[in-house]
């Protein structure tokens, strides 16, 4: 059984913090698009140059038609689907963040074993973190409930129910995200890890954010760019404390939250002892087979990727 919670969209915007350039962080010559939360904080070292947006689907993705950013970092899937479908002048150079899911158990599972009949509340039905979620579990049989935003399961989290209509559910387990299962200090009742059963389960990885370059940019900046990037991915899996570094030189919390969706504090304890944001470097073209496996044998997407989409 599956049900759905509905909720009204929040308004949102841009946030741009390219001009003027930060003179304690690194120079950025490139326009950068990002939606907030993890893709964003794979950009750390490239905040001058970095524009944020709450909502990927809405007012991300069709930025894609309008070739005004050398660099685009969103969904794999939507950025893919614009390339094949709607001929956008851009290519997929790389892969950041691997999936940052978790199962969390509430402690009303008797037995403790995730099994058919358990009651869990799961997010984003239709998009990855659901389909994952999907993949990894749909065939046990549970009853799920889902929600469309990650924040919604936040009191899920705290109280281990969910009301529905006028019902309320004790929930056995909360499938959500970091950061915001180690805010809420939820870390050590995480039963398992989305990416690593992922893995454990199809031998691959989840492929959530991309980097996707525009095709008019200068190739040396674009090379540079991404050698770049992959060092300061090494260095974030690391040694988190170098994000947090740069946050705090950004600015206040305040101003790391409008523009990164998430605070220094915040993502060093999503980070610290496990890499829970799923930040990683990827090279699209050394990894098609494995793009290709999850874009459309998991995500069902019927994306015909050849050679032309990568970077």
């Amino acid at each position: 059984m599956k049900k759905s919670l509905l909720f009204i969209p929040l308004i949102t915007a841009l946030v741009s913090c390219n001009q003027p350039q930060n003179p304690h962080l690194r120079q950025v010559e490139l326009k950068i698009l990002s939606p907030q939360g993890a893709p964003a904080v794979s950009m750390y070292n490239f905040v001058n140059g970095l524009t944020t947006v709450t909502n990927a689907a809405t007012e991300l993705l069709p930025k894609f038609h309008d070739n005004d950013y050398d660099i685009i970092v969103a969904p794999a899937k939507g950025g893919l689907n614009k390339i094949v479908n709607a001929g956008v002048n851009y290519q997929m150079a790389a892969v950041v963040t691997f999936g940052n899911f978790g199962l969390v158990a509430t402690g009303n599972d008797s037995d403790g074993v995730l099994n058919a009949g358990d009651k869990v509340l799961f997010f984003q039905p239709t998009d990855i973190p659901g389909l994952v979620f999907n993949y990894l579990y749909g065939d046990i049989g549970l009853e799920s409930y889902s929600v469309d935003d990650v924040k919604l399961t936040a009191g899920a989290l705290n109280t281990g129910k969910v009301t529905i209509g006028t019902e309320t559910i004790q929930l056995d387990y909360v499938y959500s995200a970091e950061p915001l299962i180690s805010n809420l200090k939820k870390a050590s009742q995480v039963k398992e890890w989305a990416a690593d059963a992922f893995k454990e389960k199809s031998g691959k990885r989840i492929i959530q954010a991309a980097v996707f370059v525009n095709k008019n940019t200068d190739t040396k900046k674009v090379d540079n760019f991404l050698s770049l990037l992959e060092k300061d991915m090494k260095d974030a899996v690391s040694s988190p404390k170098k994000i947090t570094t740069t946050f705090n030189l950004f600015g206040d919390e305040e101003e790391q939250q409008n523009t990164f969706g998430v605070t220094a504090a915040s993502v060093y304890n999503a980070m610290k002892g496990h890499n829970g944001l799923g930040l990683g470097y990827l090279r699209a073209k050394d990894a098609q087979e494995e793009i290709d496996y999850f874009i459309n044998d998991i995500l069902k997407s019927g994306l015909e990727l050849d050679e032309k989409v990568y970077y």
